[in-house]
């Protein structure tokens, strides 16, 4: 559209605009008001009461909704970390039971044999292989439904050290 006609159509809008009359806001109120028992369905004397025993709460994720059993046993000092958290340092597997050791990043050392509960979240050493040990670990997924993890330590090469520790000790 071009401003030749945009100019005719806003002032032809501007007068019928102002050629309308706006009635007034009174204050009276209308002749006839609704009765006060047809603006309400049900009687004014009975109370509505929702009972929600047996519901859960529909603003509650469902993940929360799941029941934790809490375990009376005190934890272990390597329940308390992340298994990504600790480094596989040593080993001994011709033994019976096989042992090896683990590290946490300030360099203390934990032994720890199949069985051995490890990490926050409820882990366990199933076994001990050469240059490795396999942690068995349940998570919850988005949803709650329980999921098991293996994760595996593997001890690192002696020709690439991947702690930054030592490689920064050697510079």
């Amino acid at each position: 559209m071009s401003l030749r006609q945009i100019v005719p159509t806003t002032i032809a809008l501007g007068a019928l605009l102002t050629a309308t009359p706006i009635p007034a806001a009174t204050d009276t109120p209308p002749a006839n008001p609704p009765p006060a028992a047809a603006l309400s369905a049900r009687p004014a004397d009975s109370a509505f009461e929702y009972n929600a025993t047996g519901k859960r709460d529909p603003f509650r994720p469902l993940a929360l909704d799941r029941k934790t059993v809490a375990t009376a046993e005190p934890l272990s000092p390597l329940q308390h970390y992340d298994i990504g958290q600790l480094k596989l340092v040593g080993l001994i597997y011709n033994t019976n039971p096989p042992v090896a050791m683990v590290e946490d990043s300030a360099g203390l050392g934990f032994i720890i044999s199949p069985g051995t509960p490890v990490g926050a979240n409820g882990g366990v050493v199933t076994a001990i292989r050469p240059r490795q040990v396999v942690v068995e670990e349940w998570y919850n997924d988005v949803i709650g439904d329980k999921h098991k993890r293996e994760i595996v330590l593997e001890l690192p090469n002696d020709q690439t050290d991947t702690d930054p520790r030592t490689v920064e000790a050697k510079k």
